[in-house]
């Protein structure tokens, strides 16, 4: 499938977020047990995945269905902590986050690389 111009656009902002949810990570040492106590921290990386959430609100119906069938990412997901991180913060599972954090969006962050290779760009 070929990317809209408005995807792209989406897509290299998301990815941006996402690497800033890496520098987070990193200027914390990727601590698990610093990430439960601070919340200087775990605003770090909870106000790039909330951005990166609303912008995938905008990403297209027809990219959306063929590059989850495709390649299984739960965009729906992704919106949907948006929602949790917005309107329900104080009930936030403080694990999710950092599992989040640490698996998910690395995997994101590299399947938006392989996503705008393919289509040029880069």
């Amino acid at each position: 499938m070929q990317l809209e111009r408005k995807d792209r656009q989406i897509l290299e902002h998301i990815q941006k977020y996402c690497e800033e949810v890496q520098m987070a990570l990193d200027s914390f040492h990727r601590s698990e047990d610093e990430f439960m106590r601070n919340p200087v921290f775990r605003n770090a990386c909870s106000m790039p995945m909330m951005q990166a959430g609303e912008l995938a609100k905008y990403l297209s119906d027809p990219f959306v269905q063929s590059d989850s069938l495709t390649s299984g990412t739960p965009w729906r997901a992704i919106k949907g902590m948006r929602n949790l991180f917005a309107h329900d913060y104080h009930a936030m599972n403080y694990e999710v986050i950092w599992e989040t954090a640490m698996k998910n969006i690395p995997e994101l962050e590299e399947h938006i690389q392989t996503l705008l290779e393919k289509q040029g760009g880069y």
